[in-house]
């Protein structure tokens, strides 16, 4: 059998490239082969390969290949250039085709191949590419730059500079300076993005620059063209709510504080739709570049009082939740462990229920809130917590860890559609993935924490003084994220319910201290060693017709699908007023209204088939 194959293959392990040239090869049997083929290597190294055996190449061999040739690696090299260092990439013009080459001559005069990405350079350096980027294969510039610039520049600034830069290039020689046509296409473009994305710089100019760059536009674009109304002084309508008039919403309806046991005559999904209706709606008003470290860092300093005002009100939303869950867990020290344990199941469904409709902002604020001090450690309040909230509280918490830099909470940001699995299994019948709206709201917190980050661990100029902007590059691909995901934001399909909201502003604000005084309260220090179940085993009754019907109470509703709302203060009766049967060891709450109902009962002994 060798020997016929080597007949039928005199050529031995030599091939042909398409081209003609030989090409010598390792055999398909050696050593590759055992490695999983030689396919796999040539993929691994960035090569290709085709079949041989026929003219036309279509059908796989297993006795010979041929390989095409990869594509060369590019290579890298700094060059200096007027004010700025540019990084240079390469690609031999080889690559490509002798008709491709002239059907796509090179703009500019710029070699094939060569693209020059600004890497640092003076405020007039940057400047001067803003115009230049497009020709010099640089489009990821002028939108990274109009990101990041106000860390080092001023919109008023800029605008001067390009105009004066526009000024040089007209007076300038006709070989050195770009064609008409080209420096019209590149302003035009540039003011556009600049009006779209960025129309609050453009507010307050002096009459006589906002004069010179509409008249630029004009020149670029052409009379009567959409982006001169960007350029109206009159301020834009629907502008984002300031933090004072927020704080000044809540400082009215701060006068009546709220009942803290309202939370429990509501379900737990329209707790979590209205917390992400609020969410979304902040998250969508929200400015990506005051996230920036260098901005966020520096709000509490002298002078930066009003900075970063949407940044500002999602902190406050997230800060008004997580009291929320405190306030209304510990506000009433009157009562008992098991009424207590009531509410953080609550809590904790209205935590599952966020993810559900991938609020991570309102997750993370719940979740923290149950893990803070004041409510961790209030042991004998856990110990009645039921089994299932415990456990769906443990994986909710898993996905809010901050371990590998929020890796789970990263990989279900970016994951399309809901969370795969649900925490736990719920007791009432859930809604349908199909049914339910579609959207996504980040915890604003992991990226600010990255943007701080890449600015303390990344230095803002170089040594001879050159702005470093490949950090600004490295921030605008953080800047990019909060773009995409404030555009998968925009599907939601919900509204805030106002009476909750008011409840929200209501309820007392507690610092850390009182917190924890509270908490004290409640379980004093050192009281005891760290509680137990009852050791005798307990039955769970949630739905038992028959019994409640014999005793004379109508049909059972299950204890997180109230009925109304509006008796939610009779569902904690105060130890003095309460007619709890305590059986087994735990309490069964009984009310005259048609409050949620549950039973526990004593295990009856019987046999392991009963």
């Amino acid at each position: 059998l060798r020997a016929a194959r080597r007949k039928e293959r005199p050529s031995g392990r030599q091939g042909k490239r398409p081209g003609g040239e030989p090409c010598s090869g390792p055999s398909p049997r050696g050593s590759l082969a055992k490695r999983g083929g030689p396919m796999k290597v040539f993929l691994r190294l960035g090569g290709c390969l085709e079949a041989g055996g026929s003219p036309e190449g279509a059908l796989l061999t297993r006795t010979r290949w041929y390989c095409l040739p990869a594509k060369a690696p590019v290579t890298l090299r700094e060059e200096a250039g007027e004010g700025a260092i540019y990084a240079v990439s390469c690609r031999p013009s080889g690559g490509a085709s002798a008709g491709d080459q002239e059907a796509t001559p090179p703009p500019s005069g710029r070699p094939p191949g060569r693209c020059r990405a600004l890497k640092a350079g003076s405020l007039p350096g940057l400047v001067r590419h803003l115009l230049e980027a497009p020709a010099l294969g640089d489009p990821c510039y002028v939108p990274a730059f109009l990101a990041t610039y106000r860390t080092f520049a001023t919109p008023h600034l800029v605008l001067k500079q390009l105009l004066d830069r526009l000024q040089e290039l007209e007076g300038a020689e006709s070989d050195v300076a770009p064609e008409r046509s080209q420096l019209q296409r590149a302003l035009g473009s540039l003011l556009c993005s600049w009006l779209d994305g960025y129309p609050e710089d453009f507010v307050g100019l002096e009459a006589s620059l906002r004069e010179q760059i509409l008249g630029r536009l004009r020149w670029a674009l052409g009379d009567g063209s959409e982006h001169e109304k960007s350029l109206s002084p009159a301020p834009k309508e629907g502008a984002p709510v300031t933090l004072e008039e927020s704080e000044g919403d809540e400082a009215a309806v701060e006068e009546q504080d709220a009942n803290p046991h309202y939370i429990l005559g509501l379900q737990a999904d329209e707790v979590a739709a209205h917390l992400t209706a609020q969410d979304a709606e902040l998250f969508l008003r929200l400015v990506p570049h005051e996230c920036l470290g260098s901005l966020w860092s520096q709000r509490d300093k002298k002078g930066n009082k009003g900075a970063c005002p949407t940044v500002r009100a999602t902190v406050a939303q997230f800060n008004r939740v997580a009291n929320a869950v405190v306030a209304s867990c510990l506000s009433d020290t009157g009562l008992r462990a098991a009424q207590r344990a009531r509410l953080l199941e609550k809590w904790i469904r209205v935590a599952e229920e966020c993810l559900s409709l991938r609020n991570f902002s309102a997750l993370y604020a719940v979740v923290s809130a149950l893990r803070s001090t004041p409510l961790h450690r209030l042991k004998r309040t856990w110990e009645e917590t039921s089994r299932d909230c415990v456990h769906c509280y443990e994986e909710l918490s898993a996905i809010c860890s901050e371990n590998d830099n929020y890796r789970q909470s990263r990989q279900l940001l970016f994951q399309e559609g809901c969370p795969s699995a649900e925490p736990t299994q719920r007791r009432h019948q859930r809604k349908t993935s199909e049914q339910r709206p579609t959207g996504v709201v980040p915890y604003l917190g992991t990226f600010l924490k990255d943007l701080v980050m890449l600015d303390a661990a990344t230095r803002n100029r170089l040594e001879n003084g050159y702005i470093n902007f490949e950090k600004h590059r490295k921030e605008f691909e953080i800047l990019t994220q909060l773009r995409l995901l404030q555009a998968a934001c925009r599907t939601y399909a919900l509204k805030p319910d106002p009476t909750f909201q008011r409840w929200l502003q209501r309820l007392p604000r507690l610092t850390e201290s009182q917190s924890y005084q509270l908490s004290c309260a409640i379980e004093p220090l050192g009281e005891g060693g760290t509680p137990t179940r009852s050791v005798k085993p307990s039955v769970v009754i949630t739905h038992c017709t028959d019994m409640l019907s014999s005793i004379g109470m109508g049909t059972p509703v299950s204890w997180d699908k109230p009925s109304s709302p509006q008796g939610s203060s009779d569902w904690l009766l105060s130890p003095a007023s309460s007619q709890a049967q305590v059986t087994g060891g735990r309490g069964a709450l009984q009310s005259p209204h048609p409050a949620p109902f549950f039973c526990i009962l004593p295990a009856l002994v019987c046999g392991p088939r009963e």
